[in-house]
């Protein structure tokens, strides 16, 4: 090997890991943050992550990472889920990905009861990914949705019926 060839491969792995130490520098400051309920910050640090490394391996950890804070620190469940479609959006090789969308699912049927909504993603989760290892866990889920399922469509009929009853009463009163 010639000098020339030595001195890149010498220069690459400082400049490697360089950019690992930044990014561990911004992992650990965002973990610190949270241990400290200084959630704005550590989402901060996070974002400030993504947006140097978008390539790197660890964005897509980051951005799981801030739908975790919004879900279990914050208890913002709408901004969780837009924080988890980011994941899967932005990063849908990635192993966050599939988590991202059984979270999603998870959300919507634990937390805020919209179990047509969670069975969506359940159902979209077993399509795209049916060999995971959460599969499991998402049958079980959509077990459990199942015995409200006729439940789910009896009120969803009744909402298109008083929709429809109200679109007429505008009617009526215009004429």
């Amino acid at each position: 090997m010639n000098k020339s060839k030595i001195i890149l491969i010498i220069l690459l792995s400082i400049g490697c890991q360089n950019t690992n130490n930044e990014i561990n520098e911004y992992l650990t400051k965002s973990e610190e943050y949270r241990k400290s309920n200084q959630l704005r910050e550590a989402i901060i640090e996070l974002r400030n992550l993504i947006k140097k490394y978008p390539k790197h391996k660890l964005a897509s950890e980051s951005q799981f990472m801030i739908a975790e804070i919004y879900l279990n620190d914050v208890k913002d469940f709408q901004f969780a889920i837009e924080e988890f479609k980011k994941v899967y959006n932005l990063y849908p090789n990635s192993k966050e990905s599939a988590k991202s969308q059984f979270m999603i699912g998870y959300i919507y049927a634990n937390y805020l009861q919209s179990y047509s909504d969670a069975l969506e993603y359940y159902y979209n989760f077993i399509k795209k990914y049916p060999k995971h290892e959460l599969k499991i866990s998402v049958e079980y889920e959509i077990n459990e949705l199942k015995k409200y399922e006729t439940i789910i469509d009896s009120l969803n009929n009744i909402s298109k019926k008083i929709k429809e009853i109200s679109w007429i009463k505008i009617y009526l009163k215009v004429k």
